[in-house]
């Protein structure tokens, strides 16, 4: 749990990590299946504009601007992001094997699919590749960002598809996994129903607009205050008020003290464990109890405090849907 939450820390705090890196290398001893000369720079579409969906083969540009050709429809994927397994339920897609299995426990975002048979590879940092060859997959999918790690290794195992990490970007995720699943449609269907959720929620939250809300993620005496974009953007997101002396908002967060805390007054607020864990969050929560700086806080004083799935972080299309009900059922109970 502790790599995890250096992971989480990563992913909220330095936009680069994950990101696909302008500066990573093409493969140098790519596979004969992935070998051919790189798209146009930021493509990352099917090669005809007017490919039918589900129709096969079909040439995939990936992140990394590399076509690789996808005979038929992926069976058996090998998935190397975690942040992306929403993607892949979200489209009735399920991988055969994945890193860091441990989100499929923590995040109840990800609870209806905990049981699904999927064989660990280790971590996203340093798969086990033993145990990838004997699973066999036929396609990996892995971070643009780790390509120059280990890529090349992949290569030898199964064709690779490189994707961004696509912060703050689900709906763009989404679509390209259409792509390579030839889901498009479906993909297209789920965008709409969250867009839609997100629209109907954000009306609804409109007799509130005078009061100040805040993201807080918790970890070991530690408080991170939060820019998550679908809580607080005024156009994709529910337009939620943060507080006047809030975190700097063109970021993705920033680590604040208690004091600066009481500082933003927050008359709502939501918190979550940095490190993904519910079990954590309430042991944290139950630590404040006797704090009288937090307990002198309004929004704990007015019962406006309310807890978050971790998964928000990862920003993904399930934990935002969950998120935003979350957050209406809280909100417009009181």
């Amino acid at each position: 749990m502790k790599a995890l939450m250096r992971l989480f820390v990563s992913i909220a705090l330095v936009a680069g990590i994950l990101a696909g890196c302008a500066g990573t290398p093409e493969p140098s001893h790519p596979s004969a299946a992935n070998s051919a000369a790189p798209a146009k720079e930021g493509s990352a579409t099917t090669e005809k504009a007017g490919q039918e969906t589900g129709a096969w083969p079909r040439t995939y540009v990936d992140a990394l601007g590399r076509k690789i050709v996808l005979e038929k429809k992926p069976e058996k994927v090998a998935l190397l992001f975690f942040r992306n397994f929403e993607h892949l339920f979200l489209l009735d897609e399920s991988p055969a094997a994945a890193t860091d299995l441990n989100v499929l426990k923590e995040w109840e975002s990800l609870a209806p699919y905990k049981d699904k048979p999927i064989a660990d590879i280790g971590s996203m940092t340093s798969p086990n590749l033993d145990k990838l060859v004997e699973i066999g997959p036929d396609l990996i999918i892995m971070v643009s960002g780790r390509y120059g790690s280990y890529g090349d290794k992949l290569e030898k195992i199964a064709p690779v598809v490189t994707v961004d990490s696509n912060e703050n970007n689900w709906q763009g995720a989404l679509r390209e996994y259409g792509k390579i699943f030839g889901k498009e449609q479906k993909a297209k269907d789920e965008i709409s129903r969250i867009e839609t959720l997100i629209a109907d929620s954000k009306e609804q939250l409109k007799t509130f607009s005078d009061k100040t809300f805040s993201v807080i993620m918790l970890g070991d005496k530690q408080f991170w205050g939060f820019t998550t974009q679908f809580v607080f953007n005024k156009e994709s997101g529910l337009a939620l008020n943060p507080p006047s002396k809030y975190v700097n908002m063109s970021t993705k967060g920033e680590q604040i003290s208690l004091e600066g805390l009481a500082a933003m007054n927050p008359d709502y607020m939501f918190v979550a464990d940095i490190g993904g864990s519910s079990k954590k969050l309430q042991g944290y929560l139950k630590n404040l109890e006797s704090d009288s700086a937090w307990n002198s806080l309004p929004a704990i004083k007015n019962g406006h405090m309310y807890a978050l799935d971790s998964s928000i972080a990862a920003g993904g299309p399930l934990g935002i849907e969950l998120g935003v009900k979350t957050i209406v059922k809280n909100i417009s109970a009181k």
